[in-house]
């Protein structure tokens, strides 16, 4: 992408024309370690690209259309975050690190009351599904061990509308581990470095509390996701973490894996 806009530039400069572009100005946005930020869209979120992993990004539980940014670490070097929503509407913003930002709640909403796209039948079915794909029987064995921890991925699932993970966390250790956060990247196969161009975090539309794994005990976490595919040149990445970093774990999934998922009854 960056080789096509070089190239574009050279010839502007060649033939003395003007490049029919329109510069989207970004949006200032304040976000702290210790508070979190609400961006809240008149659509429901389709997608979210973040330029660094100093800033950690969900969609508000059973809420579509809340963005929540909080700092993955403090006095960060500013970035940028990119978000479309469902009327296929493109937002940049800019982010800074603050302490105490001034506005904790933004909307853009243009003024009018503030519509959540999400609702209790919603979040019920998709509570329902999780205690499915929990009660079902592994039958992926992929799995990952880092830091004394083993993420496994035990299956895949479809339903009506979801594409379901079950994942399974082992502590190996006796010491306690409290996962902070637990996120998900398509990320490109021969990626040498982290790079906004080729890592785009997918949002889950359910995924469980994060309780403490207690040593050498296990715990089952179902997440799911609006249906998607993984390209070939491409894996889906799962990061867990605690708080300070210390203990992570990341599990690459071949996009073979989405093949072979089962669907729910």
């Amino acid at each position: 992408m960056g080789i096509f806009f070089l190239f574009a530039v050279k010839t502007v400069i060649a033939q003395d024309t003007e490049l029919p572009a329109t510069t989207i100005a970004p949006y200032d946005i304040s976000v702290s370690y210790h508070q979190t930020t609400n961006l809240i869209f008149p659509y429901a979120v389709k997608s979210v690209d973040i330029g660094s992993n100093t800033v950690l990004a969900q969609k508000a539980k059973n809420v579509e259309n809340i963005l929540q940014l909080k700092a993955g670490t403090e006095q960060f070097t500013p970035t940028n975050i990119s978000v479309v929503t469902d009327d296929d509407t493109f937002y940049s913003f800019v982010l800074h690190y603050t302490d105490n930002p001034s506005n904790l709640n933004i909307s853009f909403a243009n003024g009018g009351p503030v519509q959540l796209a999400g609702n209790l039948p919603n979040a019920r079915l998709l509570e329902q599904e999780a205690w499915q794909v929990a009660a079902k029987r592994s039958f992926m064995h992929l799995k990952q061990n880092e830091q004394a921890l083993n993420l496994k991925l035990n299956g895949m699932f479809y339903s009506e509308k979801n594409l379901w993970l079950k994942l399974g966390i082992t502590n190996q250790s006796e010491v306690d581990f409290q996962p902070a956060y637990l996120r998900f990247f398509l990320r490109d196969k021969k990626q040498v470095k982290r790079t906004a161009l080729n890592e785009t975090e997918i949002l889950p539309l359910f995924k469980p509390s994060l309780y403490t794994v207690k040593g050498n005990a296990s715990s089952v976490w179902p997440v799911a996701f609006k249906p998607f595919t993984v390209p070939k040149h491409q894996r889906l990445i799962v990061q867990a973490s605690d708080e300070s970093g210390g203990r992570m774990i990341v599990l690459p999934i071949k996009s073979r894996f989405f093949l072979k998922a089962h669907r729910l009854p």
